[in-house]
């Protein structure tokens, strides 16, 4: 069977799936991390969230003085802002509303009062997900979780990216810039990671090394396409061999061929 996605014939084993870029790897390795913004009077609230949120994929802010709040979320790339409504030195409806009007990221909402007319006022205002203040950290923290990951999806869906899944042999996720071989992460840089992509998504193409160069170098000036893409080839096909599997193949005078091994 030949799986026709999007007009393109692809191979049979492959399959796609909607998916974002949230876990960057920049050359040589480093992580770019996803963004949350905090906006609460309580730092003991802030800290927590952060203690439970922040690690080596995510950076959370909270310490902006109320003035500042709105340049920095215009500023940075945020992926979900958790904020308390009632806030003491703004209106909390009208900075939520107009966070909303300038960005579509989604706003997780702590409210201290929890009626169905109060949670209404605050969904129209702009509000994604409305939770009762004090609620339980592991609630807010999941819904927060979840808030992201749809979030992060749904751009990448809206750009045209789509995890690769060969059966349960390799994974390629875009959203996060993972890559999974037999359920074991595959650390990439990220010129390595989009030329797999690349490749995967032609599986079976015969594809040359200008090609190549042009879709994953871009607009770079290198003055020897020739090396500079044999080089990453190497470097990306001795990771996958190193855990047994080998998808890249030589194609003598022409370039490179993505192929799923028997």
């Amino acid at each position: 069977m030949i799986i026709a996605i999007q007009g393109q014939h692809r191979c049979p084993c492959m399959r796609f799936y909607r998916s974002t870029v949230s876990n960057d790897k920049l050359a040589g390795g480093a992580a770019v991390k996803k963004q949350v913004l905090v906006v609460d009077d309580d730092l003991n609230i802030c800290r927590e969230i952060k203690d439970a949120l922040q690690d080596e994929t995510t950076d959370v802010q909270y310490t902006l003085p109320t003035e500042k709040i709105l340049p920095e979320y215009m500023r940075q790339p945020f992926c979900i802002v958790i904020m308390d409504i009632s806030l003491t030195s703004i209106n909390g409806i009208t900075l939520l509303e107009t966070m909303r009007q300038a960005k579509p990221i989604p706003i997780l909402v702590l409210s201290p009062v929890s009626n169905t007319a109060n949670r209404v006022k605050l969904l129209q205002a702009g509000a994604t997900t409305v939770l009762e203040k004090p609620c339980d950290i592991s609630e807010c923290l999941a819904s927060a979780q979840s808030l992201m990951h749809i979030y992060l999806h749904s751009n990448a869906a809206a750009q045209g990216c789509y995890t690769l899944a060969f059966e349960m042999d390799l994974i390629i996720d875009p959203s996060y810039r993972k890559v999974l071989l037999k359920g074991k992460e595959l650390e990439l840089t990220r010129r390595e990671f989009d030329l797999l992509y690349y490749l995967a998504n032609r599986s079976g193409q015969v594809l040359s090394r200008e090609q190549i160069y042009n879709a994953v170098w871009k607009n770079e000036a290198d003055y020897n396409v020739d090396e500079s893409v044999k080089s990453c080839i190497k470097t990306l096909r001795k990771k996958l061999i190193s855990h047994n599997w080998d998808y890249i193949q030589n194609v003598r005078g022409v370039g490179y061929r993505f192929s799923v091994p028997n």
